[in-house]
């Protein structure tokens, strides 16, 4: 634009300077007509591109210069040819005059080559030169003049109508110019609330009455904005991409460790952080109120003192808990909650180890868990030494162990188990895909090869025929009918990447089938289509498990399956409900903003999300508590949940997550298996075990054991480390204090009584729920030496869920009922190596487009 400006009054100087030059020849006349067409297209650009003011300003100038040149130019047009033949002619006889003296000295040559190359060029400079930075300027003015005019109504008063829209008393004047205001507003309605944000931050910075931190008061700021629109929509700081990044890549630079340690915060709400070395992706989030702000009063002191309540009594009680919690938890330190497989517990680290330096990095009890982590990660091939601390290892007193290994990249997986369940001769599969990360296809396909080459091999040993295959395996040549049944558990699964979701369901549904498709006000709508033949062998039932965490991703591929009746789900009631799309944008200074773009739909063309968000921001209201900035959410109403069809004719809603096809209730946990997972008392009497304990083969929490672990649990009671009640803690409180406000003393008695049969009762559970607390036990003592996979292994003996999905499975004439009303079955197709099984219908979907779903 601003060369377009400056060729402009170049133009205009150009035909000033033409018009008082006499014409030289016919080529000349037709070099000028080329120039006049040049000048008038840039003429139509300019009309098109600048504001109507500035394109008159400047055609009033250039009409004035023109007005010369064009008489001239058209008035010689009778006589251009003789005047064409007096030149010339002139022109020859000056050559034969030149032809007769061909003396001439270095100073002529001189004067010939400056007035020939030189003079020409500085008097195009004089032109050219000022026409550009006029240019420039008239551009500058055009583009930053909204701004400051922005700028001069938001600090003058001028505008007609304030920040929040409401009419101003100084603005009030014509009609006309109320309408023009809000013109004005119109269009720049981003640059006010940017100049308003701007002005408070740095009133802020100059003149607040303590230093400030402009960072965090940004960051603040931002997310308060963001947390206005709905859960997902975030901004995130520097840390905060970085761990989403790493989520979405599924690796890191580092060792493979899950810590957790204190919250070295004041009056932080929680006593412990865990720092996962991969971001939790959770479908939703957790949104603190915020107070309402009171007017600031000046405090001043009173001899008389202040009234103390009963409600400050208990305050006081409940803070001096929570100091001792805290405390307690920086002295148990930074200890270890996960060692992932291949890399930290490959070298030697456990669960519950308790760390204390790294490097020459020391420890503290005040040592944020932030901290450690940084230090344990780095780049890829750097060596890094951990001390740290086992109980049981070394007698009552451990003593301190050292191990060095070199940083890595950590490639969390996606599949943290697969394998048989019951007797592996039955050829019911399993496999566990905790997440939607960038491998989460190829990892899932893996799985399912191996578990069909396994049921293979096992079929041929029932068979009596040679099951040895040299070594090689040939996918091609596997008979993939032998695994009889799949299950895919997708339970508590957040999601992921949408290219992962389409990854894994290629795995399962038929090619040419449509997966899922999005659509929103700014992003193109998009269809991805499978275009590869299944990995999963259409003649192996299916069965998708999920609870009411099954979230985003996982709802993709379950309403997939689902819709195109390729696979049965299986679970309690329903999943999430997060049909929404988000767009993960980089912002400078290593930041980023995670925002919602689409909504998705399943191949029946119903969407599951099940809340309806809207802004819940103050523009319609002024007067608002901040309390109210949080976004407004809405449970879509059954009466609004409109009906699909399946590829088989089965009726399916939208509205409300994917519903399940085969229902079973989960196991229940007690109030005591509640309170004593979340107190840490397992884990905790795991460590005193160990301290005395050697694990043997076959283990079992016997009679003793298990005795002494209630009394370990009455101890840490009488201790104050644990309340039994508390399940029930926050409304006995605030019975409690209105019985205290009442004046009830004979009530109170009884809230004591209440009170002590809660914990009584909750005592019972350990007879009860027996077998459920031992179970609990037992893995929580494995976990300090077994790896993971081993303990999900282990578990799925017990899993009431997968152990009836497994003869749902078996069973195919339930099976094929569940699937289809009329009783047909699934056709079966041919099965072919998948690779890249997905192919999208519309191309304009941006390939740097990280969506979250």
């Amino acid at each position: 634009m601003m060369i377009l400006a400056g060729i402009l009054v170049a133009s205009s100087s150009y035909h000033r300077a033409f018009a008082f030059q006499p014409p030289i020849s016919p080529r000349t006349h037709t070099n000028h007509v080329a120039s006049t067409s040049a000048s008038l297209a840039f003429e139509t650009a300019a009309k098109t591109i600048l504001p109507s003011t500035l394109y008159d300003n400047l055609s009033v100038v250039k009409s004035r210069r023109m007005s010369a040149t064009s008489l001239y130019f058209f008035g010689m047009n009778n006589n251009e040819d003789k005047s064409y033949e007096n030149i010339k002619s002139k022109q020859q006889a000056k050559g034969k005059k030149d032809a007769t003296t061909n003396e001439k000295d270095t100073d002529d040559d001189d004067q010939s080559f400056l007035s020939k190359y030189v003079k020409p060029s500085l008097s195009i400079l004089k032109i050219a030169l000022p026409s550009a930075v006029a240019g420039a300027a008239v551009t500058l003015s055009v583009l930053f003049l909204p701004l400051l005019s922005d700028y001069y109504d938001a600090f003058n008063g001028v505008s007609s109508k304030d920040f929040y829209g409401v009419p101003s008393s100084t603005g009030s004047q014509s009609s006309s110019s109320s309408s023009t205001g809000k013109a004005v507003n119109s269009v720049n309605n981003i640059n006010q609330p940017v100049i308003l944000f701007e002005t408070i931050l740095n009133d802020l910075n100059d003149a607040y009455v303590d230093d400030v931190d402009i960072q965090k008061l940004f960051e603040t700021g931002v997310k308060a904005m963001t947390s206005s629109l709905d859960p997902y929509t975030e901004f995130e700081s520097r840390q905060e991409a970085q761990d989403l990044e790493e989520s979405v890549s599924g690796k890191y630079g580092g060792v493979g460790l899950v810590i957790r340690g204190s919250t070295i915060v004041a009056d932080a709400s929680d006593d412990e952080d865990i720092v996962l070395e991969q971001s939790d992706n959770t479908p939703s989030s957790v949104n603190e109120k915020i107070e309402t702000p009171t007017a600031p009063v000046a405090v001043k002191d009173s001899k008389s003192g202040n009234k103390v309540t009963d409600d400050d009594d208990d305050d006081k009680i409940e803070l001096a808990e929570r100091k001792r919690r805290r405390q307690k938890s920086m002295e148990d330190g930074i200890r270890v909650v996960s060692a992932f497989e291949g890399y930290a517990y490959d070298a030697g680290l456990r669960v519950g180890d308790k760390l204390l330096a790294i490097d020459d990095f020391e420890i503290k009890p005040t040592t944020a868990v932030d901290e450690v982590r940084n230090h344990l990660r780095g780049e890829p091939g750097t060596p890094v030494s951990i001390t740290f601390l086992r109980d049981g290892v070394g007698g009552e007193k451990s003593e301190p162990q050292t191990i060095s290994m070199q940083r890595t990249v950590v490639r969390i997986p996606d599949v943290k188990y697969f394998g048989y369940i019951g007797d592996p001769k039955d050829g019911i599969g399993y496999v566990d895909l905790s997440g939607f990360a960038n491998d989460a296809g190829r990892e899932v396909r893996y799985a399912i090869r191996v578990l069909q080459h396994g049921s293979e091999m096992l079929a041929r040993s029932v068979e009596g025929a040679p099951v040895d295959d040299g070594g090689k395996v040939n996918v091609d040549d596997i008979d993939t009918t032998k695994l009889k049944g799949l299950i895919l558990d997708l339970r508590s699964n957040p999601g992921g990447l949408l290219t992962s979701a389409v990854d894994v369901s290629t795995l399962f549904v038929p090619s040419g089938s449509d997966i899922v498709s999005a659509k929103g006000r700014g992003f193109p709508e998009t269809l991805y289509r499978s275009k590869t033949e299944p990995v999963l062998n259409p003649s192996t039932r299916l069965a998708v498990l999920v609870n009411e965490q099954t979230a985003s991703a996982a709802e993709i591929v379950t309403g997939a399956i689902q819709d195109l009746d390729v696979g049965v789900v299986v679970g309690k009631g329903r999943t999430f409900g997060k049909g929404l799309v988000q767009n993960v944008q980089d912002l400078p200074y290593q930041t980023a903003l995670k925002y919602t773009v689409a909504k998705y739909y399943t191949p029946s063309g119903r969407c599951i999300q099940s809340t309806v968000y809207e802004d819940g921001g103050r523009s319609d209201n002024a007067e608002a508590s901040s309390s109210e900035i949080k976004y407004k959410s809405t449970k879509v109403a059954d009466k609004d949940r409109t009906t699909f069809l399946t590829a088989h004719g089965r009726e399916v809603r939208d509205g409300g997550g994917v519903e399940v096809d085969f229902k079973v209730e989960p196991r229940k946990a007690s109030p005591l298996e509640i309170i004593l997972l979340n107190s840490g008392m397992y884990s905790d009497y795991a460590a005193e075990w160990s301290k005395h304990h050697e694990l043997t083969d076959n283990f079992k929490v016997d009679d003793a054991t298990y005795k002494d672990f209630q009394r370990y649990v009455e101890k840490r009671q009488k201790d104050g480390d644990i309340k039994l009640e508390v399940l029930y803690e926050s409304q006995l409180k605030e019975l409690q204090k209105k019985l205290k406000a009442s004046k009830f003393a004979s009530a109170s008695r009884e809230l004591e009584k209440l009170r002590a049969d809660i914990i009584a009762e909750t005592k019972k559970d350990f007879t009860t729920y027996r077998n459920e607390v031992v179970e609990d036990l037992e893995q929580n003592i494995l976990a300090r030496y077994l790896p993971e996979s081993m303990l999900i292994e282990r578990g799925l003996k017990s899993d009431v869920q997968v152990e009836d999905t497994a003869k749902m499975l078996k069973n195919g004439k339930q099976f094929d009922t569940l699937l289809s009303r009329d009783g047909s079955s699934r056709e079966k197709t041919g099965t072919q190596r998948a690779s890249d099984g997905y192919e999208t219908a519309k191309t304009q979907f941006e390939p740097n487009l990280r969506s979250r779903w």
